[in-house]
C-alpha cells in the first residue's frame, strides 16, 4: 500500500493467509477479522470478506470513516476461525501520511 492519506475511506486492506511458504485455504472459515492497531495504540476489529472464495487465502477489509484518522504506522493482522485452525497471522504494517 502506497500513498495512503489520513481519512481514506473505502480503502481495501487485503491480507494473504499463509502457512509456511504457501497460502492457506480459508474457505471454511467461520470467523474472518482484520485487527488494525492505530499509531496511538487503539485497536479496530473489522469483519473481513473473501477476495474470491477463500481457497486462495485472500481476505480483505474496507476502511470506514474514522479508521485511518492519524498519521503514522498502522499494524494489521488477521484472526481466522476454521474447523481445523483458529488463530492470528503475523502482524504487518503500513504508513498513513498526513494531508498537506
Amino acid at each position: 500500500m502506497n500513498n495512503i492519506q489520513v481519512g481514506a475511506v473505502n480503502l481495501l486492506i487485503q491480507l494473504a493467509i499463509r502457512e509456511g511458504y504457501g497460502v492457506l485455504d480459508v474457505s471454511s472459515a467461520t470467523t474472518k477479522q482484520l485487527i488494525i492497531k492505530k499509531p496511538n495504540g487503539v485497536k479496530i476489529t473489522g469483519d473481513a470478506s473473501f477476495q474470491t472464495d477463500g481457497t486462495d487465502g485472500l481476505i480483505y477489509y474496507r476502511t470506514v470513516a474514522g479508521d485511518l484518522d492519524q498519521a503514522g504506522t498502522y499494524n494489521v493482522q488477521a484472526y481466522i476461525e476454521m474447523p481445523s485452525f483458529s488463530g492470528y497471522t503475523t502482524p504487518t504494517s503500513f504508513q498513513v501520511a498526513s494531508n498537506i
